[in-house]
């Protein structure tokens, strides 16, 4: 580790609940140059993917303490074994995003529980968690945290998409960086597709199959959140109470379900786009980019060219720009952008969790 180069491991768990993340990557501060170095994502067992699920929607932390304990033991464990697999050197420190029960911004309030200490003391390796509470602090959303990555690692794209449990948007506007949540994404489609028994429809190949309900089409798109202007932030629970609930309670085929929250979808995304920026080159990443039918509906549906990177990139843009934010963290450079989330001022975020001596 230098003034001008670390290696992080970044790590984050997505509202998904695919698994964790894991990425570690060296960082340089010259030209903003970054390689992944490895990663991987690590499914949740059973019984702590259901724990997380009980749990989402929870603001009281007192009540999580336990749930966030057993996730930082799983992480220190799966970090561990992450390591040795690949015959990687420890990583100068580990940024940890932690897994997000509830976030109501304007409310003062966001909880991303994995207890960065517990981790540290796991790994015997500094730890920087609980990112979002000093935006927050400064009256900002908390959200999105990737922007920061997309500014500085991918400068020759006009806007940056994500779409993970929720699909989100970065993009330059009059010399400035904005950017905003959109809509519900991949959590829609994985709670329709857990009714056939399966964790997530494949190339949305079940969507392909039904046609889309007009009438249930018009209920997803009616939210009042979609008049809100950007600074915007989701809410995990907003998603499930607002939408998944819509969907699963609708009588619909489930087919027919699916291509409908498949249409929502890329109809909210496209129009985000647009509304913001006209025929721009878009990097696209997240699970929702390895979905055939939303990645061709948002192409046809929007006015700009999409395109997708390697891999590597769409799997784990989130887990290096967790790295990202812990290097200026620990740089002490700010590592929110007060034009995305609307804080009064830049701040750098994250607590540093040393190892216990003992």
């Amino acid at each position: 580790m230098t003034n001008n180069k670390v290696r992080v491991l970044g790590s984050m768990s997505g509202s998904s609940l695919d698994g964790l993340d894991i990425a570690v990557c060296t960082i340089t501060r010259t030209d903003w140059l970054y390689s992944i170095d490895a990663a991987e994502t690590i499914p949740f067992p059973a019984p702590l993917r259901q724990l997380l699920k009980t749990y989402s929607g929870s603001t009281d932390r007192n009540d999580t303490l336990e749930v966030s304990a057993q996730l930082a033991a799983f992480m220190g464990a799966e970090i561990q074994a992450f390591l040795s697999r690949h015959q990687l050197d420890n990583p100068d420190l580990i940024a940890s995003h932690g897994h997000t029960l509830s976030h109501h911004p304007e409310a003062g309030h966001t909880l991303q529980i994995g207890n960065g200490q517990i981790l540290a003391d796991l790994t015997g390796l500094p730890v920087i968690w609980d990112f979002r509470m000093a935006d927050i602090a400064a009256g900002g959303q908390g959200a999105p945290l990737v922007p920061i990555c997309d500014e500085l690692l991918f400068p020759q794209y006009q806007l940056c998409l994500n779409i993970g449990g929720i699909a989100n948007v970065s993009m330059e506007l009059d010399g400035r960086r904005i950017g905003f949540d959109i809509c519900g994404a991949n959590q829609l489609l994985n709670a329709l597709a857990e009714e056939a028994g399966r964790e997530f429809d494949e190339r949305g190949s079940m969507a392909a199959s039904g046609r889309v309900a007009e009438s249930l089409l018009h209920q997803l798109n009616a939210d009042d959140f979609f008049c809100l202007p950007p600074p915007r932030s989701l809410d995990n629970a907003y998603v499930q109470q607002n939408w998944v609930r819509v969907l699963k309670a609708d009588d619909h085929s489930l087919p027919d379900r699916l291509r409908t929250a498949t249409e929502h979808i890329a109809l909210q995304i496209a129009q985000a786009m647009d509304l913001h920026q006209k025929n721009g080159r878009v990097l696209l990443t997240g699970g929702g980019a390895y979905n055939d039918l939303l990645t061709e509906r948002i192409r046809a549906l929007s006015r700009h060219h999409v395109s997708l990177p390697d891999d590597h990139i769409i799997r784990y843009k989130e887990a290096l720009a967790m790295a990202l934010m812990g290097a200026l963290r620990w740089w002490e450079m700010p590592n929110f952008l007060p034009s995305v989330t609307g804080a009064r001022s830049a701040v750098s975020g994250g607590v540093i969790s040393y190892p216990t001596e003992q």
